[in-house]
């Protein structure tokens, strides 16, 4: 069993953190808050804002999870969590003497600017045109450029409990013209625990991964088809078709 550190403990974090505790790992959380998730996990309080905070590290790291998200949806607000908190949790480790086998980090979709229904994998161009995008991806350079190796796992839109936007937008008649037709990719914050947890595993076992995962459903579908199935299902809504 191996001892992982988790730097950013919220909705997916805090689920991966139990996730892997349950499985018998050594699982340390991060959060800004002092509030504790439990379930044999053991919880510190940082900020990878403020490197003051990242002191106190636990030692022996073998894993090393980042999965902040940015308290604020802005340009600063990203640069601080991602690119910058990446590079300070990365300097506090190695500052310790810690050289953790591997490092993940949540990213998103985001980084990819296309919007021409054309399929796109991980090999497909970066040129983002949102601040979100390009500060994702300079935050995934900062991984790359560092001294652990690491991957980084792009998630698209993701949905679960807590998720509601989609749906609060069908039940109050959202509404998408079928053409030109808006792409939209999604996964369940339930599989990307399960995508994380599956490659902290093959790491584990001595197994290679790749640098960059794009990891989504099997499924793409259009913004109008999906709102209408919502509406369907919803039964409050009339809908367009």
């Amino acid at each position: 069993m191996a001892k992982i550190l988790i730097v950013g403990a919220g909705d997916i974090g805090g689920q991966l953190a139990i996730k892997l505790a349950q499985s018998g790992h050594d699982v340390w959380a991060m959060r800004r808050s002092d509030i504790e998730i439990g379930n044999n996990v053991q919880s510190i309080q940082g900020d990878v804002s403020d490197p003051e905070t990242l002191l106190d590290m636990p030692s022996d790291i073998e894993i090393l999870v980042y999965t902040v998200a940015s308290p604020v949806f802005s340009q600063e607000g990203y640069h601080k969590y991602y690119y910058r908190g990446i590079r300070h949790v990365l300097h506090a480790l190695k500052a310790q003497g810690q050289t953790p086998k591997h490092a993940f980090f949540t990213s998103s979709s985001s980084v990819y600017h296309q919007m021409d229904a054309s399929w796109v994998d991980e090999e497909s161009a970066t040129d983002p045109i949102s601040f979100a995008g390009k500060e994702l991806l300079l935050a995934e350079a900062a991984l790359e450029k560092g001294y652990i190796p690491a991957t980084s796992i792009r998630f698209p839109g993701i949905y679960g409990p807590g998720r509601n936007r989609m749906i609060e937008q069908a039940r109050q008649g959202g509404h998408c013209d079928p053409a030109p037709e808006v792409w939209t990719n999604r996964i369940h914050r339930y599989d990307c625990v399960g995508v994380l947890e599956f490659l902290i595993e093959k790491v584990l076992a001595g197994e290679k991964v790749k640098s960059i995962y794009l990891a989504c459903d099997s499924q793409p579908v259009t913004l109008f088809d999906i709102l209408e199935w919502m509406k369907d299902r919803i039964g409050e809504v009339e809908p367009d078709h």
